[in-house]
C-alpha cells in the first residue's frame, strides 16, 4: 500500500510498482486482491502482467505521436507576452522565442 501512497488516480503505474505487482501475483494472490492493495483497477494489473511477460520490462512503452512544438514554460512565456502588450504581433512572438509556430499553437 505504501507504493500506491504517492500515486494519484489518473497517473501511470511505477516500473517498481509493477514490479511489485507481478511478485504478489507469481506468488500466488490474485489479480483482484492485488488491484485492492494498490488502488488500481484489475485491468491495470493485468496490463502489468502482460506487459512483462511479452516485453520482460517494467518501464513504459514510448508513446507515438509528434511532440509539443513548444514546452509549457515557452506557452506561459508566450501568454505573459501578449497580456503585457496585446498589440504585439505573431511575428514578433515568433522572433522573440526563435521557433517556428503554427497559427493553431497559439
Amino acid at each position: 500500500a505504501e507504493l500506491a501512497a504517492n500515486r494519484s488516480s489518473n497517473q501511470e503505474l511505477t516500473p517498481g510498482m509493477r514490479a511489485a505487482i507481478c511478485t504478489l501475483v507469481a506468488a500466488g494472490q490474485s489479480e483482484r486482491s492485488v488491484a485492492t492493495l494498490f488502488g488500481v483497477s484489475r485491468h491495470a494489473v493485468t496490463n502489468s502482467i502482460e506487459l512483462w511477460k511479452t516485453q520482460r520490462t517494467f518501464d513504459s512503452k514510448a508513446r507515438s505521436g509528434r511532440p509539443e512544438a513548444l514546452t509549457r514554460a515557452e506557452k506561459r512565456y508566450i501568454i505573459l507576452l501578449v497580456k503585457k502588450n496585446r498589440d504585439l504581433a505573431k511575428k514578433a512572438l515568433v522572433n522573440t522565442i526563435g521557433k517556428k509556430i503554427s497559427p493553431s499553437t497559439i
